[in-house]
């Protein structure tokens, strides 16, 4: 233990001068190349000692009272004590108890040692062909079903899963010239006999992941029912408590539900395989990319697949059709600020208060019921109005537009809401003269995000946000009529 702890002070204190020295950003092709695969190396054979480690720490800690290792060192825990020793995140110590217990060999009540678990990775966990993240891919599919399969079997997976993560020469001729060729061109290629060229590349963890899986499916023939019978007893969704504007989503998706989502969320952030970005006809600029994040495309996504749903033949609540119902005063909805109330929105029946906006978006593409109430709350008067474009305008405009007028915006027009130009409250009539098709994201924030939307001779015409178009020019947006050569 001695040699081995000397040994690490001296290979932390090379790096730490090589890093001082600025030594990686200044390093060639060959060398950044022949130091990420001995970092590499290294890395795996520190988190090879790390999880026997813990492993040891945790058969040490299984006694009870002062004799407890964990206890004896000032820590409630194993997990502290590792977090305490190496600055590792609780996670990470987990994982590599979790580890540790499947590649340690236990102390039988004799006194002799017992076999891993997992033989094999264990050999290739020690030799550093693979590290945490690999022996976790290869491991933790084949422990799900170890009770449920003949040893001999587990026993051929564990082998050729090590296999798959052994050296082999053609690794050493690819790593080899790899490292002639990264980056110094023209560059004598180094010493073939010198270690750092001669280090072979570990095999990736998801190519393990995928071997670890098709043993799992082929030795656990009846273990997709018992999965799928648990899955579906822990499928989940819960709508949190809202919280700055945002309410929080947790939950388990069955694997099909979640396909279904998946599907949804790229069909319409991507429905035609084109770049999400504006180029106008008379600019050879690159197109102005979509600066959402992915998590707020996806979002936004969801946010049109329900809609889609809502006007679509869902079951009856409270004698019609799904309906939003928010409340809002004259004033709020004239200035714009302030706030609105949604009924029994809450996650658990009770109102909820969003901002105005939110109002303002759901009034522009549902009904307007005018309830008037006095001020002890008694309702004194209602008056129901029908500014929603019908079915008959919406086909019509849908010919129209046929996707989001929006350039650069893709989403056909199924997916779409139908806009007032004029906004309704403004005197705008729910005409085809006065509607475009905007998709969700473009009409929540129309008032926002520095486009603008005209109607000329029934035809919409837009005007981009100056940082995309300094003209400030207004286009239309149907495609220019073609070119025909006289004669």
């Amino acid at each position: 233990m001695e040699r081995a702890r000397s040994a690490m002070a001296e290979a932390i204190a090379a790096l730490t001068e090589a890093l001082h020295e600025d030594a990686v950003s200044s390093a060639g092709g060959a060398d950044l190349l022949g130091f990420a695969l001995e970092v590499g190396a290294l890395l795996r054979t520190t988190q090879a000692a790390l999880i026997m480690t813990t492993a040891e720490a945790d058969q040490r800690s299984s006694s009870t009272g002062d004799r407890r290792f964990d206890i004896a060192c000032g820590c409630r825990n194993v997990n502290e004590l590792m977090q305490r020793a190496t600055g590792a995140a609780p996670t990470t110590i987990k994982q590599w108890s979790r580890l540790g217990s499947l590649v340690r060999e236990d102390l039988a009540m004799t006194g002799e040692r017992r076999a891993a678990r997992f033989p094999a990775l264990r050999q290739a966990l020690f030799a550093g062909r693979i590290g945490a993240d690999g022996l976790a891919a290869a491991a933790v599919p084949l422990e799900a079903i170890r009770d449920r399969i003949p040893a001999d079997h587990l026993a051929a997976a564990d082998q050729a899963l090590a296999d798959v993560a052994a050296t082999d020469d053609d690794d050493l001729v690819l790593t080899e010239h790899a490292a002639a060729t990264a980056g110094d061109w023209g560059a004598p290629a180094p010493d073939a006999t010198e270690s750092h060229t001669r280090r072979s590349t570990p095999a990736m963890t998801d190519t393990l992941r995928v071997h670890a899986s098709a043993w799992a499916a082929a030795l656990d023939q009846d273990g997709a029912m018992p999965q799928d019978e648990r899955a579906q007893r822990m499928r989940s969704l819960y709508l949190g408590t809202m919280r700055d504007g945002l309410v929080p989503l947790q939950g388990r998706l069955s694997a099909e539900v979640a396909l279904q989502l998946q599907t949804i969320i790229d069909a319409i952030n991507n429905p035609h395989g084109k770049e999400a970005g504006v180029r106008f006809r008379d600019s050879d600029d690159e197109p102005m990319r979509d600066e959402r994040t992915t998590a707020q495309r996806a979002h936004d996504a969801l946010a049109t697949a329900l809609g889609v749903a809502a006007a679509s033949d869902l079951p009856v609540l409270g004698g019609s059709a799904p309906t939003v119902v928010v409340h809002v005063t004259e004033d709020a909805l004239s200035t714009g600020t302030g706030w609105a109330r949604v009924t029994g929105a809450d996650a658990t029946g009770g109102d909820l208060h969003v901002p105005v906006s939110v109002a303002t978006h759901t009034a522009c593409i549902g009904q307007i019921q005018r309830v008037v109430t006095g001020s002890d709350g008694r309702v004194l008067a209602m008056t129901i109005i029908d500014r929603a474009f019908n079915a008959h305008q919406r086909r019509a405009i849908t010919l129209r537009d046929s996707t989001c007028v929006i350039p650069g915006c893709h989403t056909p027009a199924r997916w779409c809401e139908v806009h007032h130009v004029t906004e309704w409250h403004d005197g705008g009539t729910t005409s085809i003269d006065n509607g475009v098709l905007l998709c969700w994201n473009h009409h929540r924030f129309i008032d926002s995000n520095g486009w603008a939307i005209r109607m000329a001779g029934g035809v919409p015409e837009v005007r981009a946000p100056h940082w995309i178009d300094p003209t400030g020019r207004w286009r239309s947006t149907r495609p220019p009529a073609p070119a025909i050569s006289p004669g």
